[in-house]
């Protein structure tokens, strides 16, 4: 039935490189589908099993035309039909149902007559069993041991990655492939990159493969006009899509690289996947040997597909390519064409293998097995990782004093410091730094004014200097001269007065009993009136004051 299919499938579908999905990859895209309608209506992307193994068997049914009025359907069945259908058409994949359907109007009259709907059914329900297959089960005991389990769902996990690599080649709109082989092997792609990637190919309506190749294309290829924005969220993940992206190129380059197509191709594109697996588990891990033994079955397989192939169109004597121009027309590339009809060929194998045993176990299993990271199922990777809301029970000030009042960082030992030790802060300064440094603010502004007198001289005394001047004249110290360059008799002698007053004040503040070095002296108040005889005339001294800059100067040198 399926190779009816794939000899006249250009005739029912728009491409060639469309994809058969056997019963194992329907069931998981009935679960991802169930999730999504679970989410659209109670905002949570989950599917119980329940639900899931009945939507199954209403899927087969009404797929295959059977009636099912006594089978029990789950709550929004039709809105997951819907949803499963999308999920194929969006990813250029079909079913086992619906090939079943295109059979009958694409077989010959010399191909077999179309097989009952029943039979089909219990296939996909997997109660089909072969008479080896009854015998083998007879053979074996009951209940396997576990290690047994193991090493059947080793095997599963491997070769399954091997044909969703081999299914990228063939058909880049598999997301499901991608699903398991983007960090397989480990390129820090986890379930956040897989979110992102996932709503970036939904808001550019296109597959994972294409949004995840694009963005690299972009970076790698584009100006600075057509790079992705700096907040884009795949910027995050940028090396493992690289990397991703890079191995799938390589992969396609062996198609059209290849002198001899077919065998030596495939069997290439086999090699450099096992080399990836081999590299990234190491030596001695359990799961190497499971990857050698399934690469070798692949080859052999490989090359038996090789040979029937050759056979029957020597036998039929039509060649097995096309013309070109119908493979452009159907978007089919022209280099690596028999490459890829065997690959093809070998995913219809796969597609038709009986389905497993148990569907509980195939639902739940560990997507990473080969990566060693956490458990992850398909359906945890497919759904969105929970995004912080920023709430908190206290506020942040709150909880950052709470930390500091448990956590007491102590530095143990002599901390050495640089030049700059004093932008550092202590907790307890030596009080010998509070006392012999006062900062700035403790420090007088003017220390020990000069006293300043108003001498006021006699209108007859001045009479030399200028008739104009008839008012009493305030002179300053020392800013008084005479005409002829020498200061006047009276002023004089109150220089005298005033030098001889900062000469003792200079020798009392230099002494210090017990010897001690300089301290900044108190404010003392503005000394008492000097009385001053200028003639019979009593005059008052006015509080002496600095020289321009000498209150700074002094302030400086103390500090």
């Amino acid at each position: 039935m399926v190779r009816v299919f794939r000899r006249e499938c250009a005739r029912v579908v728009g491409s060639e490189r469309t994809t058969v999905r056997g019963a194992d990859s329907m069931l998981l895209v009935l679960q991802l589908a169930t999730a999504q309608v679970h989410k659209q209506e109670k905002g949570e992307f989950a599917a119980a099993l329940s639900d899931v193994l009945a939507a199954w068997k209403g899927l087969l049914l009404d797929k295959l035309h059977l009636s099912h009025d006594t089978v029990p359907l789950p709550e929004g069945y039709e809105l997951i039909r819907k949803e499963y259908e999308r999920f194929l058409k969006r990813t250029n994949t079909v079913d086992l149902p619906d090939v079943h359907g295109m059979y009958s109007q694409l077989r010959r009259t010399t191909d077999p007559a179309d097989p009952p709907t029943t039979q089909l059914f219990e296939f996909l329900r997997g109660r089909a069993q072969t008479f080896e297959e009854a015998e083998q089960a007879c053979q074996c005991p009951a209940t396997p041991s576990h290690r047994a389990r193991l090493d059947s769902q080793m095997q599963r996990l491997v070769r399954r990655l091997f044909c969703s690599y081999l299914s990228l080649v063939v058909n880049t709109k598999d997301d499901l492939a991608v699903a398991h082989a983007l960090n397989t092997p480990s390129r820090a792609l986890g379930r956040t990159a897989f979110a992102d990637l996932r709503h970036a190919a939904q808001l550019s309506h296109t597959s994972l493969f294409l949004a995840a190749m694009s963005f690299v294309r972009a970076i790698q290829l584009g100006g600075k006009g057509y790079a992705p924005p700096e907040l884009d969220p795949l910027r995050k993940h940028l090396k493992g899509l690289s990397q991703f992206v890079h191995f799938t190129d390589q992969l396609e380059e062996i198609l059209g690289e290849t002198p001899e197509p077919r065998y030596a191709a495939a069997s290439r594109i086999v090699s450099s996947v096992r080399a990836a697996l081999l590299k990234s588990l190491g030596n001695g891990h359990p799961v190497s040997p499971v990857v050698e033994k399934t690469a070798n079955e692949l080859k052999e397989r490989i090359q038996q597909i090789c040979t029937i192939q050759k056979e029957s169109a020597t036998s039929s004597g039509i060649s097995p390519s096309r013309p070109r121009a119908y493979a452009i027309n159907h978007a089919t590339a022209y280099e690596g064409r028999e490459t890829v009809k065997v690959l093809m060929a070998l995913l219809d194998e796969e597609a038709t293998a009986p389905p497993s045993r148990n569907s509980v176990e195939l639902l739940t299993e560990d997507q990473d097995f080969l990566v060693g990271t956490e458990e992850m199922s398909l359906l945890m990777l497919f759904r969105s990782p929970e995004i912080p809301t920023g709430l908190s029970p206290k506020p942040l000030r709150k909880r950052v004093q709470g930390q500091h009042g448990h956590v007491n960082f102590k530095v143990k030992g002599r901390v050495i410091r640089s030049q700059f030790a004093c932008t550092y802060l202590d907790d307890a300064p030596p009080l010998n730094r509070i006392l012999e440094f006062p900062s700035t603010s403790q420090l007088p502004t003017c220390v020990h004014p000069a006293p300043r007198l108003d001498v006021a001289l006699k209108p007859t005394s001045l009479a030399h200097w200028g008739s104009g001047n008839k008012a009493a004249l305030v002179q300053r110290t020392g800013n008084a001269h005479t005409p002829t360059g020498g200061p006047g008799p009276h002023l004089a002698s109150v220089q005298t007065v005033i030098k001889a007053s900062k000469r003792k004040l200079a020798n009392r503040e230099s002494v210090e009993p017990g010897g001690e070095e300089i301290q900044p002296p108190q404010k003392r108040p503005a000394s008492a009136a000097c009385s001053l005889r200028t003639g019979n005339r009593k005059c008052k001294s006015a509080p002496r004051k600095l020289l321009a800059g000498q209150g700074t100067l002094t302030s400086f040198f103390r500090l």
